[in-house]
């Protein structure tokens, strides 16, 4: 019963967030980023027991967060490797920075998620997806100084599947944001 509803209510919450983006291609099927997405939440047995959107919602922090550290662990293994003074050193120490600063991001944003009670907090629906929106505003950020760098085609894969996290959290983050 439990995976029936998870289902439901990521589908719903993909299709809504897909079908209020502008998008021209008119197509009734399922895109690549939303496969992914729904891919990455049944991976993880927690986001079928999920009895509620917040739940859910947590399950994907943690899995980001894993992928988060996972993708700044192989970055600093990169940069054991490469030249000092040299293009390469330059990106994959940015991306460095900016894969810690998304970490950072993300303990904060998991503790306003667990602390947020909807109208009974002072803590505004809106800054649960501003929280979200920086961690994509980082992710983003390395992406772009990733097009500097030739060879590395593995990491900017691993940082555009982080990116499509990012934008699940924002999706399931989003019915929360009663400001719009």
């Amino acid at each position: 019963m439990a995976t029936i509803i998870c289902s439901a209510i990521v589908f719903m919450l993909l299709s809504m967030t897909m079908m209020a983006q502008a998008d021209d291609s008119g197509g009734g099927t399922r895109k690549p980023h939303e496969e992914f997405c729904l891919t990455t939440l049944k991976s993880d047995n927690r986001s079928t027991k999920a009895m509620d959107l917040r739940e859910l919602l947590l399950v994907a922090d943690d899995i980001l967060r894993g992928r988060v550290t996972a993708t700044g662990s192989t970055v600093k293994k990169m940069l054991e490797n490469t030249r000092k003074g040299t293009v390469p050193m330059r990106v994959l120490s940015l991306c460095e920075v900016d894969y810690d600063t998304v970490l950072s991001i993300l303990k904060i944003c998991d503790v306003m998620i667990r602390d947020y009670r909807g109208d009974e907090a002072q803590l505004q629906s809106s800054e649960l997806v501003s929280c979200v929106d920086m961690a994509y505003d980082c992710i983003n950020e390395c992406g772009s100084e990733l097009v500097d760098m030739p060879a590395v085609g593995a990491l900017v894969n691993e940082n555009n599947e982080l990116a499509m996290l990012v934008k699940l959290n924002a999706a399931l983050v989003a019915p929360h944001d009663i400001s719009q």
